[in-house]
């Protein structure tokens, strides 16, 4: 900045030590004028017109680091106020980066990050105020930066907006079963899940008929119609190919045992309870968060499967974008071995009691499966929380 000025002045000197000579000898008030006009006439032009944070080097310098991406587009935000993507770029990043703080175990400083997203998806929503798509990123934006993870009146207003504008919309269904079950509302969770049922793909769907099924018992509403099952199946079969996925696929390249943010867990049973399973019979491993009501945060579901077992779940096996196991500081980890093969609890399944680790200093755990006599036993029935 200071080299800028020095030149300017002096190239305003030079450019006035030609002209002024000539105009001090016959016309010296034009003379003064010139001398005090022009370089104050070139320094409001340039005030008004040019770019001031340009000549910091830190503004002109490639970022090294995610923090100095985001300092150069905060001061480029500070200039360009209207800037919808600059917006919903800063609060994607700020997102991303207390979701990476999280997962490193730090939830305070986690928080920050969060609210600053929050800040600025609220300032893209002021810019485009009627986006479906922004307007549920924002009310995700919003939950993430409540320490408890709740929509609260503003999100689930925004969600209800996005839903009246597009009501398939997934993700606006998903997150607003989540904010009514917050709510106490069951059943209205219960609607807006069946909704989405047909939608998603057979993994997701393996796991939101069991977050269905705890929703209707927390409602005190009866168990969910097969043939609602049987019909959201239907709907998957006859979309696109992309829009499914394999739902027996393990997650690939399984880290090792021991890595960061992951959970290994050896799984047994009695070799009488095991020649009791029908062929049909899957093995399925959850982890939730042990503090807070949501869907399984790592999930796996192993048909065929040989005991004793040992899988590691990781980010790999999530179910939902926004629920992590390497962001989940204490986890609940359970099994069930599914006689019928379903996601639905049933007498008979091979059950064993969920363990809850502290995931930073997790060693392996070793689950032991048994029948259990009541379908309630399989799984723990959460509410849900982002």
């Amino acid at each position: 900045m200071l080299a800028f000025l020095l030149g300017a002045i002096a190239l305003v000197a030079l450019a006035l030590a030609f002209v002024l000579p000539t105009l001090w000898s016959g016309a010296r008030r034009s003379a003064l004028a010139l001398l005090i006009a022009v370089p104050l006439g070139a320094a409001a032009l340039y005030a008004g017109f040019g770019t001031p944070d340009a000549l910091d080097p830190s503004n002109r310098a490639v970022p090294e680091s995610i923090e100095q991406a985001v300092v150069q587009l905060e001061r480029r935000l500070e200039r360009e106020p209207d800037s919808l993507e600059g917006w919903v770029l800063l609060g994607r990043t700020r997102k991303n980066q207390g979701r990476e703080t999280a997962s490193a175990g730090d939830f305070d400083a986690a928080m920050p990050h969060f609210a600053a997203a929050a800040a600025a998806f609220r300032k893209a929503k002021a810019i485009a105020p009627h986006e479906p798509d922004l307007l549920v990123e924002t009310a995700e934006a919003i939950s993430l930066s409540n320490a408890e993870r709740a929509f609260g009146v503003e999100g689930t207003a925004l969600l209800d907006e996005a839903l009246a504008k597009v009501p398939n919309h997934q993700r606006a269904l998903w997150f607003r079963g989540i904010a009514a079950l917050q709510a106490g509302d069951g059943a209205g969770a219960v609607a807006r899940w069946e909704a989405l049922l047909p939608m998603v793909d057979a993994a997701t769907a393996e796991a939101l008929v069991e977050q269905i099924g705890g929703a209707r018992e927390a409602a005190g509403l009866p168990p969910m119609d097969p043939a609602l099952i049987a019909a959201a199946s239907a709907a998957r079969a006859s979309a696109p190919a992309e829009a499914s996925a394999p739902t027996d696929a393990p997650a690939t390249s399984e880290p090792a045992p021991g890595t960061p943010g992951t959970i290994t867990v050896t799984i047994s049973a009695e070799a009488s309870a095991l020649a009791a399973l029908p062929p049909q019979a899957v093995l399925f491993v959850f982890a939730r968060n042990a503090d807070a009501a949501g869907p399984p945060v790592a999930a796996r579901r192993v048909p065929a499967a040989r005991l004793p077992i040992t899988i590691t779940l990781s980010d790999a096996d999530r179910l939902m974008p926004t629920a992590t196991l390497s962001a989940t500081s204490r986890v609940e980890v359970s099994a069930r071995f599914a006689r019928s093969g379903s996601v639905q609890p049933e007498a008979g399944d091979l059950v064993a009691p969920a363990v809850v680790v502290e995931l930073a200093q997790a060693a392996p755990i070793s689950l032991s499966l048994a029948p259990s006599d009541a379908p309630t036993d399989a799984a723990r029935a959460p509410t849900f929380g982002p």
